[in-house]
């Protein structure tokens, strides 16, 4: 567990929540802001004479997301608002069309503006003085409208093409599976380390359910373009695992793109040291490894478990550890890629 340099915006991925196949919704490598914060409220536990502080409870947590894209992307609204974007509609056009006997006829297929049905309005090309007209099909009928003109018809068209989503009244943002991606570059107090400052790893925050904040402003200014908001928070996701599950907002891991996991460790102890079982009895090993920076829980996956006399206890390469008579043995825990990276912890086994 080296130190590093964490720096820049990164980039974010969004998925759509499903057991099966998720599928990706986008990917943003243009962000101006990027972060997360954590948070939790803390109430004093007070009582007995001069009312000293006997403990704290902590309650109210949340796991927040602040991400501003400099780009903009339909999706990002949709997402903010509990929209779905769907492929078709229509939108308004200005179209030139030469007057006939007093009929216009345009080239698109009108669409209903609103509840008005297939309206549109006209001018002569080069004035401004537009008046209403009503489509019956592709035609409407004018009068006044000769041949002698050219006009422009505006009036609501279908477009095979149109993006649209629908903004509800009562807006419940929509919920993803997250990932945000952040680079690690060297640091360290050598020039050996400070001279390798190119990336050398990724820090990843993985958040299953992620809710965006309904929060989404189009701000234009005639200098300027509009950013788009991302932001959210973490809600809390539950497993069958096991029955005391309190729920997780998300993982943050660290991934480094050469060397060993192992090349930074120190020693490993058992949690909780030294133990006893009866017979009969099981328990898993739960291994803590000792970095130059700090400690971590190990993946039994990448160790190997030995037991000095199975015949009073077992582990399997799962780490689980069986009582099977009476009696004391170690245990020795060693890294399977670097066997001389060994620890040991004493089991005692007592009649059931």
């Amino acid at each position: 567990m080296s130190n590093y340099i964490l720096a820049g915006v990164g980039t974010i991925e969004a998925f759509t929540q499903s057991s099966t196949q998720p599928i990706k919704i986008f990917t943003s490598k243009t962000l101006q802001e990027s972060g997360i914060s954590i948070s939790v409220t803390a109430e004093d536990i007070r009582g007995g004479l001069s009312n000293p502080l006997l403990g704290r409870y902590f309650h109210d947590s949340i796991l927040e997301a602040n991400i501003t894209d400099a780009l903009f992307n339909l999706q990002y609204l949709a997402l903010n608002v509990g929209g779905e974007v769907v492929v078709g509609g229509s939108s308004l056009v200005t179209e030139t069309v030469v007057g006939g006997s007093g009929t216009l006829t345009v080239q698109g297929t009108p669409a209903a503006f609103g509840n008005a049905g297939t309206v549109g309005w006209y001018t002569i090309e080069g004035q401004e003085d537009w008046a209403p007209l009503t489509f019956s099909g592709k035609v409407a009928t004018v009068d006044g409208v000769t041949s002698a003109h050219t006009y422009c018809v505006r009036y609501n068209a279908t477009d095979a093409g149109i993006q649209e989503f629908t903004v509800p009244s009562a807006i419940i943002p929509s919920e993803v599976h997250l990932v945000m991606t952040y680079p690690l570059f060297a640091g360290g107090t050598n020039v050996e380390q400070i001279s390798t400052s190119s990336q050398v790893g990724e820090l990843i925050v993985d958040i299953p359910r992620f809710q965006f904040s309904g929060t989404a402003e189009l701000s234009l200014t005639s200098s300027g373009a509009a950013t788009s908001n991302l932001s959210g928070s973490a809600l809390a996701s539950y497993t069958t695992a096991n029955c005391n599950d309190m729920g997780t907002y998300g993982k943050i891991k660290q991934k480094i793109y050469s060397g060993n996991w192992y090349d930074d460790l120190i020693a490993m102890a058992v949690d909780g040291g030294n133990f006893s079982l009866k017979v009969n009895d099981t328990k898993t090993l739960k291994v803590i490894g000792i970095f130059k920076n700090g400690t971590g829980v190990l993946d039994n996956a990448n160790l190997t478990f030995t037991s000095a006399a199975t015949a009073t206890a077992t582990v399997a390469t799962s780490g689980l550890v069986t009582g099977k008579a009476t009696g004391s043995t170690d245990i020795t825990i060693a890294v399977t890629a670097k066997p001389a990276m060994a620890s040991t912890v004493a089991v005692t086994v007592t009649a059931s």
